[in-house]
């Protein structure tokens, strides 16, 4: 049996506090709410195990089996689905006269997201019978995979016994899953812990815009940042109830985040271990194998004089700074409890959002008009290998590494991930009665009863980047199509070298809460400050940051990130 050996794991779970609140990024209500839906079949309490899911070394195997005993596999997703019943039915019809797939039954459940990291958390302690789990990273996805909670699953993929995956996971995809497990002794184990989803590896970032302004003041097509600012400006003079932007955070805007890997300077998530007001950005060598330095707003300039050329500065006050040119835009409550605010000339909107952003907004304003404007500069033009990142998203799916029947979830992931077919029944529903296609790669819901409609939170379960259709809404609109077509081509992307890395904080634990929570007094991200007292703000943090060992974390990361360089790039 598996479980003696996750007691350590058990209590580590529960020393952490099994009851942290968490709201979810796609979150629920917050009312604890559960639901179920199988397949016919032998309950899993009856079923026989596939007896494959540890060959000894720690990992799943995945070696081709011909027959199946039946088996149900029991599902965990976040937020409600509705409807389900049908699409398992017609999975059942679909797979009957498979010998493999027609064994395999599938039992769901549900929870809401503002539960879910409480539940996901109780789950793992008590080695609950779920053999496939949403998690998300905001759930301590890396903390749960550095304690052993999930099986590898390595072995299933480029595997040509698992077809629909080789299809739906390319080899940079499947690189990009790979988790570097940092070990006692400061090496790193490799692994696929988790199963991501997306059907696209980074959102665009920009605005949605009154287009039907734009042409009633005569403003010149949106093309940069002066024109954008332009646009507002003209707007604002005829508009007087108006603010200019709803930017509720300024999130990468003006800085180099993006920018900055090409010339290996890094900024991510993975690397970002005192919050989004004082990022680290990390120089590396020309060929991505070498630490240069780690820096800091407000280090002096012999750490400046490490990085890379080009950002041998402090430009990270510098674009603190430039940010203040957006003050005069923005609502002028921000940061206060009032947060009601007028209707703004142009609104912070990643592409996925646009088009229910939009429709919000004509909801509001009838007879409004939006477009779309993409901020970075290699994005709008469409430059291949622009976006440099992880290569994947929040969302994952995994399996508990004491579940029995790991082949049979990964056959099942398989078949649903292997053709569009399958893959459109769990993301759409019923075709011809949820949904239609509309040409080779669109589709439009259907008119039916919301009592009859399945719907799905895809995020928690379905998105792949090989299966992609777009909505009626952006089919009709072939530049906003191009603008979708950009962000689901990979050939836009480029792995990053840290892709993989995760901060272990064992060892500086109290330095990073210390200056974690100095970095959070900060109101940078909403540009609260006037250029002058921005810059004395982040004086005064790197000073304060410095008291409480700054240094000691700086330091604790370089030899982080360089160990896990030196590993991965040995493989």
């Amino acid at each position: 049996m598996k479980k003696k050996k996750l007691f350590k794991k058990a209590a580590a779970l529960a020393m952490a506090g099994i009851m942290t609140m968490s709201l979810a990024a796609c979150g629920g209500s917050g009312e604890d709410s559960t639901s179920s839906d199988t397949t016919g079949g032998t309950s899993s309490n009856d079923t026989a195990s596939t007896g494959n899911t540890d060959d000894g070394t720690g990992s799943a195997s995945a070696a081709g089996v011909t027959e199946m005993e039946d088996t149900t596999i029991n599902i965990r997703i976040m937020n409600e689905y509705k409807n389900l019943d049908k699409v398992l039915a017609k999975y059942a019809e679909m797979t009957q006269d498979d010998p493999i797939m027609s064994k395999i039954h599938l039992n769901f459940s549900w929870v809401t997201g503002g539960d879910y990291k409480d539940k996901l958390t109780m789950a793992l302690v008590a080695q609950e019978d779920y053999d496939l789990m949403f998690c998300g990273s905001w759930h301590g996805l890396t903390s749960f995979i550095q304690q052993g909670n999930f099986a590898d699953l390595s072995s299933y993929f480029n595997n040509d016994n698992f077809p629909g995956l080789q299809t739906a996971f390319s080899e940079n995809f499947t690189d990009a899953m790979t988790s570097y497990v940092r070990q006692e002794d400061g090496t790193f184990q490799s692994g696929i812990y988790g199963i991501n989803l997306a059907s696209f590896y980074e959102d665009s970032r920009g605005f949605m815009y009154r287009e039907d302004l734009r042409e009633k003041y005569n403003c010149d097509p949106i093309t940069d940042r002066d024109s954008l600012f332009a646009y507002m400006d003209t707007v604002l003079a005829n508009e007087p109830d108006m603010i200019g932007a709803s930017l509720w955070n300024l999130f990468y805007i003006d800085s180099p985040v993006y920018s900055g890997k090409h010339d290996n300077v890094y900024s991510q998530d993975s690397t970002n271990i005192f919050g989004d007001q004082t990022r680290v950005f990390v120089g590396l060598s020309e060929d991505g194998k070498t630490v240069l330095n780690a820096v800091v707003p407000g280090d002096p300039q012999e750490e400046w004089d490490k990085m890379p050329e080009g950002y041998q500065y402090d430009f990270i006050t510098e674009y603190a700074v430039k940010r203040t040119d957006w003050n005069p835009y923005l609502n002028p409550n921000r940061g206060g409890t009032d947060t009601v605010e007028k209707e703004a000339v142009i609104s912070y909107c990643p592409l996925s959002e646009f088009e229910s952003k939009v429709k919000e907004a004509q909801e509001r304003i009838p007879g409004s008009e939006y477009g779309y404007y993409v901020y970075e500069d290699a994005q709008r033009n469409k430059e291949k290998g622009a976006v440099v990142c992880d290569m994947v998203t929040n969302n994952w799916l995994v399996v508990p590494e004491w579940s029995e029947n790991v082949d049979a979830v990964m056959y099942f992931l398989d078949w649903m991930f292997g053709s569009q077919e399958a893959h459109d029944l769990f993301q759409y529903g019923i075709e011809g009665e949820d949904w239609e296609s509309v040409g080779t790669e669109g589709y439009k819901d259907l008119e039916i009863s919301e009592d009859l409609k399945y719907t799905m939170p895809n995020y928690s379960f379905t998105l792949n980047p090989t299966y992609i259709r777009y909505s009626e809404f952006v089919v009709n609109d072939p530049e906003l199509k191009a603008d979708f077509d950009y962000i689901y081509d990979e050939s836009t992307y480029e792995l990053s070298p840290l892709a993989g890395f995760a901060f272990d904080a064992t060892n500086v634990e109290t330095e990073v809460a210390n200056i974690s929570a100095l970095s959070g007094e900060l109101q940078l991200n909403i540009s609260l400050y006037e250029a002058d007292e921005a810059v004395e703000k982040l004086q005064t943090w790197h000073a304060d940051a410095e008291d409480v060992g700054l240094e000691t974390v700086r330091q604790e990361l370089i030899m982080q990130l360089q160990s896990f360089l030196d590993a991965k790039n040995a493989q």
